[in-house]
């Protein structure tokens, strides 16, 4: 849990001393730049018989003394609260002189498991995936900083049609005992030519599922080693954007453990059978658990890795695709219902990423993997920055080129509502301008040039603040309340928004507020000001991923 000095806590209790009925969603936070927060007084004056003057008078009364209040207002049915810059920037540095961050936290006991990427290693990871893998990241990264113990998992998939016909591609197109992803690649695009045909390379891939669930060495040995190149590959990949998988669990581990069949029997009273196959009626559908020949499909599988998060975490959360929507509703149900776990599960789904050409098909080579597109955006950021600092050591302007590529791609990826589809375009990742990643390391960049310009300075929390250095305060102070809607709505994407207001605040100071040549007394509260600037910027920015620099 997030600790602070919680202004709008102590305004809702207030409120609701006086009105019982008052929810915590009637008083919320202004993003109109009235007020910093505003009471929704409908519901009381409804139930109450009250005029808008009268809830404001009984509102003004119990908390008009309050020291932190600047200005009380009534405009129609709402109560809006302007509060000190002086109090808002007390609590900020309150906190940061004990902890060096706003706001500290208190260790939750909760396990958390985040599932992301778990995209299957049948090739190098694209850009259509990588929305997973930078959304589940940033949420594994806020949950965090939230206080919980989270742990980031991939379901490797080992067990399917899909891995079947990547083996079946190596062994009969790749000559190579050493096969690079892309070997791998080329011979799973042939051999789903060959599918798509109707050669007997589909029989051969069926054989090779049956091979494999039933245990024979040879086949185990072959596409475990396939998985690992590519698996391989996408962590090399994933590490270039600063993602880590903490855990991985094979498909395959999950049948020979006998997870898979202990399942069967705890369903046992709800299995149906068409033609041999077995499945269970979830939400009118028939949901198959198994082939014919008695293999496991991905369903059942995956059922018995929910059960073995369920046992080792205490809330789960899975990043899906959109097409996963209906497959996740039947893991709810088949888990909560038929199997009475009770831990928290949350599904957070997202739009696919397609080029400007059309959809992206691994199985057709049809595809811009990461290592294409964090090069080129590594290329691209090395000819700005070699031409805004061209006094800079090649050693220095790599470092910064790398920085700026990591955090465009990041950034500009992630900012995107998660729910809305995505044409990839390389003109908008790329642009260093505007909304965009460079745009908020840059001012971080310029609030560190006057801080070593000012190394030394003494600061203090004035008392009167001038209108850009109070709605920098304001946006300074909101960020604990940036992280709680956050992490409740499982939407890292406010973060990414938050940051390009921040900077925005921060550049109208930095236009209107000059700190080297001010008096003392101004010197002094802007050099507060800033500090806690770069403190909240550079911890913000760590939960989107991106590689804050001191200079650029």
């Amino acid at each position: 849990m997030l600790l602070f000095d919680d202004y709008w806590k102590k305004i809702f209790e207030s409120i609701r001393a006086v009105y019982p009925e008052v929810n915590e969603g009637d008083i919320a936070l202004d993003r109109s730049g009235h007020c910093d927060l505003t009471f929704r007084a409908f519901q009381v004056m409804k139930k109450r018989a009250l005029s808008p003057d009268a809830v404001y008078s009984q509102v003004k009364e119990v908390l008009g003394n309050e020291d932190f209040m600047e200005k009380i207002e009534s405009v129609g049915g709402y109560v809006n609260f302007t509060l000190k810059p002086s109090k808002l920037m007390e609590a900020i540095w309150k906190e940061m002189e004990g902890t060096s961050r706003y706001p500290d936290i208190f260790q939750d006991p909760e396990r958390v498991s985040v599932e992301h990427t778990s995209t299957n290693p049948t090739g190098p990871i694209h850009i259509g995936r990588i929305r997973n893998s930078i959304i589940g990241d940033s949420l594994a990264r806020l949950i965090d900083r939230y206080g919980y113990r989270v742990t980031t998992q991939y379901f490797i998939n080992d067990s399917g049609k899909q891995v079947a016909s990547l083996y079946a591609g190596y062994r009969k197109f790749v000559n190579s005992d050493n096969p690079t992803v892309y070997d791998l690649l080329e011979g799973y695009k042939k051999a789903n030519e060959e599918m798509e045909a109707g050669t007997d390379m589909n029989s051969d891939v069926e054989q090779i599922l049956r091979d494999y669930e039933k245990g024979e060495p040879e086949t185990i040995e072959g596409i475990k080693k396939a998985c690992t190149v590519v698996l391989d590959s996408i962590n090399a990949s994933l590490s270039r954007l600063g993602i880590h998988i903490d855990d991985y669990t094979w498909e395959s581990d999950l049948i020979r453990a006998g997870d898979v069949d202990r399942i069967m029997e705890d369903l046992e009273e709800d299995l149906e059978e068409e033609e041999g196959a077995r499945y269970i009626m979830s939400n009118g559908r028939k949901m198959f658990l198994t082939r014919k020949d008695g293999t496991s499909l991905y369903f059942l599988r995956d059922i018995a890795y929910h059960l073995y998060k369920f046992q080792n975490f205490d809330w789960l959360i899975d990043v899906l695709g959109e097409n996963h929507k209906e497959h996740a509703g039947h893991i709810e149900y088949v888990t909560k219902d038929l199997l009475s776990q009770e831990h928290r599960l949350d599904f957070v789904f997202y739009s696919y990423v397609s080029l400007e050409s059309g959809k992206m098909s691994t199985r057709k080579g049809q595809i811009v993997t990461l290592d294409e597109l964090y090069e080129r955006a590594v290329e691209e950021s090395l000819n700005v920055v070699k031409v805004k600092r061209p006094e800079l050591p090649e050693e220095k302007l790599n470092e910064i080129a790398q920085s700026v590529a990591v955090s465009a791609i990041r950034f500009h990826i992630l900012k995107l509502n998660a729910n809305k589809p995505m044409v990839f375009k390389w003109s908008e990742a790329l642009n260093l301008e505007g909304d965009s990643a460079p745009f908020v390391m840059y001012s971080y960049a310029r609030a560190s040039s006057i801080m070593r310009k000012l190394e030394g300075q003494s600061h203090s929390i004035g008392a009167d603040y001038n209108k850009e250095e109070g709605a920098l305060i304001r946006q300074l102070y909101l960020y604990p309340f940036v992280l709680t809607e956050s992490l409740k709505g499982l939407k890292p994407e406010n973060i990414a928004n938050y940051l390009l207001e921040l900077t925005r605040k921060f550049n109208d100071f930095y236009t209107n507020c000059p700190v080297i040549n001010a008096p003392q007394e101004e010197r002094e509260r802007r050099v507060l000001i800033i500090n806690a600037y770069r403190t909240i910027i550079k911890d913000a920015a760590n939960i989107v991923g991106m590689k804050i620099l001191e200079e650029m």
